[in-house]
């Protein structure tokens, strides 16, 4: 019978899951400050956008730590799970793009105009997350296969 890590470390599981939950408050600061009571202007500014996604690269270490900890001990990583790493990565570096156009100067509203977050830059928002969301399924550890035993 094969132990995982996380029946040995329930102190780290909570630690992550701490980090998890406030990453996603501090994504939610940086998109939607009004629910806060802190919505003071009508544009995006830098530090709203290093809050948010701050906030979302904590979810997205927080949730992978999360993941190895369910991992098997001695287990290698598949082909699958580790392309699943890397796909949620790949999602982050989107999302970071995406979110950031306006600012250096790649989207439809540059600077010295007033930067917001626009249609192109929501869609890769969106699928930034869901490659994080599917990579971080493949990258879930899955259970051996039981092998039948003829009596």
């Amino acid at each position: 019978m094969s132990t995982t890590n996380s029946s040995s470390h329930p102190r780290w599981m909570i630690l992550f899951l701490a980090v998890d939950f406030t990453g996603l408050l501090l994504f939610l600061l940086g998109m939607q400050p009004w629910i806060f009571g802190l919505d003071r202007s009508p544009v995006v500014g830098y530090l709203q956008v290093m809050v948010y996604l701050f906030g979302l690269g904590l979810v997205v270490v927080a949730s992978y730590a999360l993941e190895f900890l369910f991992r098997p001990a001695g287990q290698p990583l598949t082909i699958l799970e580790d392309v699943g790493a890397r796909f949620s990565a790949t999602g982050y570096v989107l999302v970071a793009v995406a979110c950031t156009a306006d600012l250096i100067g790649l989207g439809s509203h540059p600077l010295p105009g007033s930067p917001h977050l626009g249609t192109l830059q929501s869609i890769g928002l969106f699928l930034g997350i869901a490659m994080i969301l599917v990579g971080l399924a493949m990258y879930h550890p899955r259970r051996p296969k039981k092998t039948k035993t003829v009596p």
